[in-house]
């Protein structure tokens, strides 16, 4: 009878980074919640300003421009109205007769252009002291040097921790320095959200144990692999076929829709249990049933020393056949 045994990996990388710890969970009206989940923006920017910019905010100088502006607007319509009441009485004697509405009409449309034009003097001259504050902070800011400069941190790794550039500035532009931390997980998880990439997994095996054996125990029971995941972006475009593999499309069996892609049938190993792969068809799902340790079935006669001597130089060379990430 002949056995085979695949090798199945318990891995503990991961693309998608997670908080350390478990989510606090709180109970609302009954109704048990986790912790909502907190996506980084990608782009993070730190801006530095002129020191001749104002320190108030827009709406600290637009209030008390405004207020003044509305008080005289005020004062200045009460005396008009005064003035009107005093003026007010014969003078539509001189409209009696054929189309004396019309000329009443026209009469008041002049009087109301021209009161207008007075308000409009008066904010202009209330407020005209505020204008010049302002156009005094906006010429400060942007009179200085002609370039800006924009420093972008590089990754933990490299030795260079913030690469600056430089560039002239445009305008009407206020400020002088500007630090941009760019997300580069963020970005990358946009783009593949998007189809813009394809994330590329391969696993390696480094010949090492993932478990180092204990006083008293023998090797034989920590035999898992301790197996390395690299990933690799890879950009969809024409020129490779928008990531299209034949190989893959005619060799790998496909799910639908929901339904998981059933694996071989057979043994699998993580090189302590041996499990016994299950599928279930009701909903499409794979699953592993543990039967036995590695350590006892090796030990069995059931199982020939050239497939024991296979199993140990796989188990420490080959790359495994599934992978499961935790």
């Amino acid at each position: 009878m002949k056995l085979c045994i695949n090798i199945l990996i318990l891995s503990s990388l991961s693309l998608v980074s997670a908080q350390k710890g478990r989510p606090t969970n709180g109970e609302i009206m009954g109704r048990r919640v986790t912790k909502t989940l907190k996506f980084l923006s990608p782009l993070q920017s730190l801006t530095i300003f002129s020191k001749d910019l104002s320190e108030t905010t827009p709406r600290d100088d637009f209030l008390p421009k405004f207020k003044a502006g509305l008080t005289a607007e005020k004062r200045i319509k009460e005396s008009l109205a005064r003035r009107r009441e005093l003026t007010d009485g014969g003078e539509f004697d001189e409209y009696a007769g054929k189309g004396w509405e019309k000329k009443v009409e026209e009469r008041e449309r002049l009087r109301a252009e021209k009161e207008d034009e007075i308000v409009e003097r008066a904010w202009d001259r209330t407020t005209s002291p505020f204008r010049k504050k302002e156009e005094a902070v906006t010429a400060s800011s942007t009179s200085g040097s002609a370039y800006q400069f924009v420093g972008v941190v590089q990754p933990p790794k490299s030795d260079q921790k913030v690469k600056w550039y430089a560039r002239k500035r445009p305008a009407g532009s206020k400020w002088n320095v500007r630090l941009l931390h760019v997300n580069k997980d963020a970005i990358i998880r946009d783009l593949y959200t998007n189809g813009k990439v394809d994330i590329m997994g391969k696993y390696i095996n480094t010949g090492k144990l993932m478990d180092e054996p204990k006083e008293g125990e023998t090797p034989s029971n920590t035999m898992r692999p301790l197996i390395k995941a690299e990933y690799s972006v890879k950009p969809r475009s024409s020129w490779n076929l928008w990531n299209f593999s034949p190989k893959h499309f005619f060799t790998d069996s496909s799910g639908a829709f929901w339904r998981e892609r059933r694996l071989p049938s057979g043994l699998y190993t993580d090189g302590r249990l041996v499990y016994e792969s299950a599928y279930r068809y009701t909903d499409g799902k794979n699953g592993m049933k543990p039967i036995s340790k590695l350590d006892a079935l090796l030990k069995s006669k059931a199982i020939k020393s050239q497939v024991n001597t296979k199993l140990m130089k796989r188990l420490k060379v080959d790359v495994p056949d599934v992978v499961i990430e935790e």
